[in-house]
C-alpha cells in the first residue's frame, strides 16, 4: 500500500544520494516544517529506515548512516527536537564497527531495489551489486536502466517471443523484462563465476513476481552457437552496456552472427530475429568502431532513440548520463548476407 512517503521510500530502497533524498524531504512537506516534526521523523524512521524491503534486503550499512546522520543534521540545524528512536538508531550504526568494514571490503555486497510499473500496479525488483566496484558485471550501468524504461514501454514488442539478454550482470534489465511481459521465456545470460553466482540469486529472490519463464545460462561469446530447435532459439537479443571495450568486439561479432544468421527464416510465425543493444558513449571512437564492425559483418544497424524515448516518455529510473545513451536495432535481412 502506497503511503505519502511513498516517492521518499524509492528513492531510498535505491539510494539515491542522500542530499536529493533530504531535499525531497524538506520540499514535499515544507508546510509548517512538518519534516522536523517529532511526529514525522517516527514515521521516517518506521516506513522508511525500517522497511520490511531494506530488512530483508539492506542497503549499504554506511549510505543508511548518511541518511539518519544527514536528516538529525537538518533537525538540529532548525532547533527542533530530535525523535529518540532516530537517535538511537544513528548510536548504533556509530557503534557498529561494520560500517567501516563495508565501505572497504572488496567482497561486500548490499542491495538495491527498485519500483517497477506493471499492468495491474508495480513491483519491486531487489538487486544485490557489490559495495566497492571491481567488476563490471556486479553492478548497475546506466544504459541497463535505460533498456528496462524501453522494455516497460514497448513490452507489447516481447509479447510470445524468446528472449535472451547478453552480459546481463546483476540482471535488471532482464527481470524486469519478466516482470512486465508474457514473453515465451527469457534468458539471462553472463560469463565471469561470481558474477554467474550473484545473477542466480537476484532472478531467485525475484522469480515470484516474473509473469514468464526465466532462466540464467552461462554463455562464452566466443563460442556461443544457438540451439537449432525452433521452439528454445531465442528471437530476440537484448544488451545494456556491453558496447565499451574494443577488445571485447570480436566476440561480440560472433555472438551477434551466431544469433541473426541469414535469417531467411523470418514468417508470421516466427518473427524477424532481432537484437536491441543500449549503449552509453563514453568514447566515441570506441562507438565508431563498434559501427564500423557491424558494416563489415553486414549487420544492419538503426538507431531508434529519438523515437523509443518519445514513447518511454518520463525517466522511471534516477540515474546519470541518460542524453549520452544510444539504442540501436539491429537486424540482418536476406540482401545484407547475399554474396
Amino acid at each position: 500500500m502506497k503511503t505519502e512517503l511513498q516517492r521518499v521510500l524509492e528513492a531510498y530502497r535505491a539510494m539515491e544520494p542522500v542530499k536529493d533524498v533530504i531535499h525531497m524531504i524538506k520540499t514535499q512537506f515544507a508546510v509548517d516544517q512538518r519534516w522536523a516534526s517529532l511526529e514525522f521523523q517516527a514515521q521516517v524512521l518506521q516506513e522508511v529506515v525500517n522497511d520490511p524491503i531494506c530488512d530483508d534486503f539492506a542497503p549499504l550499512r554506511k549510505y543508511t548512516y548518511r541518511f539518519l546522520k544527514s536528516y538529525v543534521d537538518e533537525i538540529e540545524a532548525v532547533h527542533a527536537d530530535v525523535d529518540d528512536g532516530l537517535v538511537e538508531a544513528l548510536v548504533e550504526f556509530i557503534l557498529n564497527a561494520k560500517l567501516v568494514d563495508d565501505a572497504l571490503n572488496s567482497e561486500a555486497m548490499h542491495h538495491v531495489s527498485y519500483t517497477v510499473p506493471t499492468a495491474d500496479s508495480s513491483v519491486v525488483v531487489t538487486c544485490r551489486v557489490a559495495s566497492v566496484f571491481n567488476e563490471v558485471g556486479l553492478k548497475l550501468w546506466e544504459a541497463g536502466w535505460l533498456l528496462a524504461e524501453y522494455v516497460i514501454a514497448h513490452k507489447s514488442d516481447f509479447h510470445g517471443r524468446k528472449a535472451l539478454e547478453l552480459g546481463a550482470g546483476v540482471g535488471f534489465t532482464g527481470m524486469v523484462l519478466a516482470c512486465v511481459c508474457r514473453c515465451n521465456r527469457i534468458v539471462l545470460t553472463d560469463y565471469a563465476p561470481n558474477v554467474m553466482q550473484n545473477l542466480r540469486y537476484n532472478v531467485e529472490i525475484n522469480s515470484s513476481k516474473f509473469v514468464c519463464p526465466a532462466e540464467v545460462q552461462t554463455l562464452d561469446w566466443e563460442t556461443w552457437q544457438p540451439t537449432d530447435h525452433e521452439d528454445e532459439r531465442p528471437d530476440v537479443l537484448l544488451a545494456g552496456d556491453c558496447v565499451y571495450d574494443v577488445a571485447a568486439f570480436p566476440p561480440m561479432m560472433h555472438a551477434l552472427q551466431s544469433f541473426l544468421g541469414n535469417d531467411q527464416g523470418s514468417t508470421n510465425q516466427h518473427p524477424q530475429r532481432v537484437a536491441i543493444f543500449a549503449a552509453t558513449i563514453r568514447n566515441q571512437k570506441t562507438f565508431q568502431e563498434f559501427l564500423d564492425q557491424l558494416a563489415v559483418h553486414r549487420i544492419d544497424y538503426v538507431d531508434i532513440t529519438t523515437s523509443s524515448l518519445e514513447k518511454m516518455g518520463r525517466q522511471l529510473f534516477a540515474y546519470p548520463n541518460r542524453d549520452q545513451i544510444r539504442i540501436c536495432r539491429l537486424s540482418r535481412t536476406v540482401e545484407s548476407t547475399a554474396q
